[in-house]
């Protein structure tokens, strides 16, 4: 949620600013320059051309709030906070510096000296939708739900077809479980920019935290139409297509995710989870073990492993395994026993209630696998 609001307030800022003209005219061509590449968002060759400009034009604030865009953009937010003072420094009156510094900071996690700028921009300027949208985000990272919801809500006055808005105060109300709030203002961001896919990620992520697995499907189908290379959006749609115990699909989405990014542990980890929906548990081990090359302090991934093990009998392999989660994980029950039963007190997350199904993934035989002893440290 935040990177997206932050950036859009950040080009909001920067339509707002107003400032005088070059007077020098090879000024002025380096900074038209700059605008140029920016729009191909070419941020890198855009902070040279803006370098010539303030080197030419040293007291103008338009090619310092342009150049700290760019260093925003490149997470350069040190340099842009530098170059956002700079702005202040000759445009006192204008909100738009103090909108974009704020907006760093927040980024940065400096969150009280963002609340001042808002502040100041506000004050500058109170019909600024973004400034109070910045102070929402800022406020809602330091825990202070009430008042970033009123923050938005003063947003939104400002300018009621704020998507970014809306999202920011859904992803609020669904922290508060306020869920039907939520989905409401998905909905209408959904509905004023139905070509964005930001608000159809969300809204899916919303359904998939309500277990609607369907009609989180029916999101990511939408964002991933709009975004078909976004990684992160098919390991999303993946686990809940793994939810419904589709597990061809979910090896299909985790698969095109693993081509694009071959070093993301958890892929090959959610990949292997499906793998053992389908009963295929050597293609289920051979994905932990890159898992645990990847990041061998995680946890999960012992345990799964420890599953496969006991169910090709090999207790003690299984025993050392879950001996390495518990060390990385130790508030993991001392006693663990897999089995099939949801009610089982000693059940790990949903990985531990696990059903072999045949090859097809047509039919569950519902395989029994629980062990009499306990597989953990009795100790």
């Amino acid at each position: 949620m935040k990177a997206f609001s932050l950036k859009n307030g950040l080009a909001l800022v920067l339509m707002l600013s107003c400032l005088p003209a070059f007077a020098d005219d090879t000024a002025g061509s380096y900074y038209d320059q700059g605008i140029s590449l920016m729009k191909q968002k070419n941020f890198k060759d855009a902070v040279q051309a803006f370098d010539m400009s303030v080197g030419m034009a040293a007291t103008d604030a338009r090619a310092y709030m342009k150049r700290g865009q760019c260093f925003f953009e490149l997470g350069h937010y040190d340099l842009a906070v530098s170059d956002f003072t700079q702005a202040m420094n000759y445009s006192q009156n204008d909100a738009a510096p103090y909108l974009s510094r704020g907006i760093a900071y927040s980024k940065q996690g400096k969150h009280l000296d963002a609340i001042k700028d808002f502040e100041k921009a506000i004050n500058l300027d109170p019909t600024l939708s973004g400034a109070y949208q910045g102070m929402g985000d800022a406020l809602a990272q330091k825990g202070d739900n009430a008042q970033a919801m009123q923050n938005y809500n003063l947003a939104l006055k400002q300018d009621s077809r704020n998507t970014s808005v809306l999202v920011a105060r859904a992803d609020l109300n669904k922290v508060l479980g306020r869920n039907a709030e939520a989905l409401k203002d998905y909905s209408m961001a959904i509905e004023l920019a139905p070509t964005s896919n930001i608000a159809y990620i969300h809204r899916g992520t919303a359904y998939s935290g309500m277990s609607r697995p369907e009609d989180a499907i029916k999101d990511y189908d939408k964002a991933l139409s709009l975004d078909p290379d976004n990684t992160e959006l098919k390991e999303k749609r993946g686990k809940e297509f793994f939810k419904l115990k589709n597990a061809k699909k979910a090896l299909s989405d985790f698969g095109d995710a693993i081509k694009q990014d071959p070093t993301d542990s958890d892929l090959y980890y959610h990949r292997a989870k499906a793998h053992m929906q389908l009963g295929e548990d050597g293609a289920a081990m051979e994905d932990l073990e890159y898992a645990i090359r990847l990041d061998p302090n995680e946890a999960n991934f012992y345990l799964a492993r420890a599953f496969l093990w006991h169910k090709k009998g090999k207790s003690i392999l299984a025993r050392e395994d879950i001996k390495r989660a518990q060390f990385f994980k130790p508030d993991l029950p001392k006693d663990i026993r897999f089995s099939d039963d949801p009610k089982n007190q000693d059940v790990w997350d949903e990985e531990t209630f696990l059903s072999d199904i045949n090859k097809t993934g047509d039919k569950d035989t519902s395989e029994v696998l629980q062990n009499q002893g306990s597989l953990g440290n009795t100790n």
